[in-house]
């Protein structure tokens, strides 16, 4: 199959798969179990600072935006040492999100969502650990803490004494010179899906610089364990310099963007694996074709045509399978119920099974009558009135 169509196919499933989700939850009817829980939503703050979870997740939404200003309001920016406070919020928000980002992952968040903060885990009542970031002279927690609005109410930051450490952090994870230098050449807030460009440059430079590689790597194991004199040769070639050398690309770009450090809505993105996706359809494709070829090879010179003929729709049907599961661990990956769809999915096929019953049987004699073979190419055959020698058996 082309390439144009396995994207035609894979788009078309992939709106019908949301379509699908979207479908079941406007018409499966939701009961709403309503349990009286005496919920403590803390300070009312137009920034979220009521619980440490909403002022960390402030920070990082912010932060995804480049508006380090606004970040900056999630720092406690009191009592710094003079060289650290010289940096002023911008900077330090910046460098802060720059430490995360190379550092975290969304997961390694464990903060409370309660505005008393996580109970019984040996801090004060006013402070709570945010995360602990490895470093090579051992590990450095970082912590929210409670501190005065200045109306009377208490909110949560990055305590003082956290953001004092981040210069000192940002050192060790800085970049390199030639990356800090394109760096300083892109302007800061060009980015495309939540990274900045100066790191897709760097991410596209090194997947592209790859590509030799595996394709040298798939051309020689093509010449150790395959000849062009062999049926299957065309269809591994295409497996092997296609999906094959593309998953090593995505593994070298996935690689290279975690060392580079990928902010919370890049890694939301990339948490939804949807390249790694459709190459893995496209690999499995690629491998049912595979099988397709020698099976049929196989057959033809054990003199069975009709049986090396069922090959081509079994070979789509499991193409259909792999796609459709495909979808499903994608929906599955951004959020969508998949119970849902799932439930969704058998009530159509079960009307589509009721709708299509004679075309099932047809096909179900078919399968007969290649696996079976009762009836061969070449024999000479009666049906009623008509007598004939079997041609062909579609």
């Amino acid at each position: 199959m082309r390439i144009g169509h396995l994207k035609r196919f894979l788009l078309l499933f992939l709106w019908l798969g949301v379509s699908a989700s979207v479908l079941a939850q406007e018409q499966v009817p939701q009961v709403p179990v309503v349990i009286p829980v005496a919920v403590e939503t803390g300070p009312e703050d137009a920034l979220n600072r009521g619980t440490p979870r909403g002022s960390i997740s402030g920070f990082l939404d912010a932060s995804s935006q480049f508006d380090f200003d606004m970040a900056a309001q999630y720092l406690d920016l009191r009592n710094l040492p003079n060289e650290v406070d010289e940096l002023g919020g911008h900077e330090l928000a910046r460098q802060l999100n720059h430490v995360l980002s190379r550092a975290v992952w969304l997961d390694d968040y464990t903060v409370s969502d309660s505005p008393e903060g996580l109970k019984g885990d040996g801090l004060p009542d006013y402070r709570d650990e945010l995360v602990v970031i490895k470093t090579q002279d051992g590990d450095v927690p970082l912590w929210m803490q409670k501190v005065p609005r200045g109306d009377g109410e208490d909110i949560w930051k990055v305590s003082n004494r956290s953001v004092a450490l981040v210069p000192k952090l940002y050192d060790e994870f800085s970049y390199p010179d030639w990356i800090e230098k394109l760096r300083n050449a892109i302007p800061e807030d060009a980015s495309f899906l939540g990274i900045e460009a100066f790191k897709w440059l760097i991410v596209i430079g090194f997947a592209l610089a790859s590509w030799p590689v595996f394709y040298g790597l798939a051309r020689l194991f093509l010449l150790v364990f395959s000849s062009p004199s062999r049926p299957v040769y065309p269809v591994l070639r295409k497996a092997l310099t296609g999906p094959v050398v593309m998953l090593g690309m995505l593994i070298v770009a996935s690689l290279v963007i975690q060392q580079l450090g990928a902010g919370a809505k890049a890694q939301v993105i990339m948490d939804a694996g949807t390249l790694m996706t459709i190459v893995f359809i496209w690999l499995f494709w690629s491998l049912a074709n595979l099988v397709k070829t020698y099976q049929v090879t196989k057959l033809e010179g054990l003199g069975r045509p009709g049986a090396a003929k069922l090959m081509h729709p079994m070979t789509l049907l499991i193409k259909l399978a792999v796609l459709l599961f495909g979808v499903l661990f994608w929906l599955a990956n951004i959020g969508v119920n998949i119970s849902t769809v799932l439930a969704t999915l058998g009530v159509g096929g079960l009307a589509l099974a009721l709708a299509l019953q004679k075309p099932i049987e047809d096909m179900m004699g078919a399968l007969t009558l290649f696996t079976q073979a009762p009836i061969r190419v070449g024999d000479l055959c009666r049906y009623g009135t008509i007598v004939g020698v079997v041609e062909d058996i579609g």
